[in-house]
């Protein structure tokens, strides 16, 4: 009997045993249980006499094993594609982690390491009494900290000028210092007579005023720049430490007009008014002066930073200098009104050494009349000075 009638009369259940041995055995060669599922269903979804008429096993068994060929590759594919889809989606998470790492480290903040002798001289300076200025907030006051003249003189944009509409200014006085951390973690020691305007929170730019002497432990933040605006212009950084000094009499001009800038650490760039600019490294001390007609002089040289990072942790010291400078420095500092010589040539005698700056003003003066030979006599608030021979 054909095989298309045997398949035939197993579907309508009419085989007989011989028949039925026959159709298991067919259905043992490779894919023909397959081809015998595919003729079953499509004969009882058709007329089985015509279909079974019309069909052709080998081209069918050619079919299926096409049919497998296809499922396999098809499943190749999706099983590549689910490869692909997970490595894409590996990759999609390291590039956003990635660019989460980097925008937290060009935006991440790190305040300046401040060292045990810094933390020392701030006690210091409180427990004497040195620690002290007049602070005034817009918020408080409900007034501009800073007049239009006064952001003329400073180079005062309109984006910091909108920055100052909530801001402090700091003055110290003769005799007193302050410290003071602003909004992102600079530490800024602000010296004797001076003063410091800044915003009490830093937008997409950190810059601040200074008018006098300041050293600077500026944080480290990659996205901001840090700039402090002085009257010969402005003093541009990322994160380091330096000294800034807009009343160096050290260096008396036509208009008694100059800033000086010291850089401890890092690197720092001063742009004048004239939009001249000036990189330092470490270990170089800059002037810039004004000279008339809005025009400025710039001039730098290498010296020993040692004594301006000296005041900053408590000491003043003084590399050869005239017993005039050395007194008239600490008469403001000790809020001495007179000091008188008895003879002009002891103005002129040279001092090397280092003074405790919180230290009392009788043992400093005996450490210097040790030093230079000299006689000192305290009254109340002036100082005569004078020789036994």
């Amino acid at each position: 009997m054909d095989i298309k009638d045997i398949i035939l009369k197993s579907i309508y259940g009419q085989l007989t045993d011989e028949e039925q041995l026959c159709l298991d055995e067919w259905k043992t060669q490779p894919n023909h249980d397959k081809l015998y599922e595919q003729i079953r269903a499509n004969i009882l979804q058709k007329k089985a006499v015509e279909y079974l008429s019309a069909i052709d096993v080998e081209r069918a068994l050619k079919n299926v094993r096409n049919d497998e060929k296809k499922t396999s590759y098809r499943t190749k594919i999706i099983k590549h594609y689910s490869l692909l889809r997970r490595v894409a989606a590996v990759a999609l998470l390291l590039m956003v982690c990635g660019a989460f790492w980097y925008h937290h480290e060009y935006t991440r903040v790190i305040p300046p390491v401040i060292s045990e002798e810094v933390h020392q001289a701030m006690q210091q300076s409180k427990e004497s009494g040195k620690q002290g200025a007049e602070v005034v907030s817009s918020a408080t006051t409900g007034k501009k900290i800073i007049t239009q003249e006064e952001a003329s003189l400073y180079h005062v944009d309109d984006d910091f000028a909108e920055q100052l509409a909530e801001a402090k200014r700091i003055t110290t006085h003769h005799d007193k210092e302050y410290w003071v951390t602003l909004d992102d973690g600079t530490l800024v020691h602000l010296n004797y007579n001076s003063r410091l305007i800044y915003p009490e929170q830093f937008g997409d730019r950190r810059d601040v005023i200074l008018d006098g002497e300041a050293y600077f432990m500026v944080a480290k933040d990659k996205s901001r720049q840090f700039v402090v605006h002085t009257p010969q212009g402005d003093v541009k950084v990322h994160g380091t430490e330096f000294m800034v000094n807009t009343k160096d009499d050290s260096y008396p001009q036509a208009e008694g007009s100059s800033t000086t800038v010291v850089l401890v650490k890092g690197s720092v760039s001063f742009t004048t008014e004239s939009g001249m600019e000036q990189q330092m490294q470490p270990g170089q001390f800059l002037t810039v002066s004004s000279i008339g007609n809005n025009q400025t002089t710039a001039s730098l040289r290498v010296v020993d930073t040692t004594p301006y990072e000296a005041w900053n942790t408590g000491t003043f010291v003084f590399e050869n200098s005239k017993l005039e400078h050395l007194m008239n420095v600490l008469a403001q500092w000790y809020d001495i009104k007179n000091v008188n010589y008895t003879k002009n040539s002891l103005r002129n005698i040279h001092f090397t050494g280092n003074l405790k700056r919180y230290g009392s003003i009788e043992r400093i003066m005996q450490a210097i009349m040790m030093t230079c030979d000299v006689r000192i006599a305290l009254d109340k608030d002036s100082i005569t000075i004078y020789t036994d021979h």
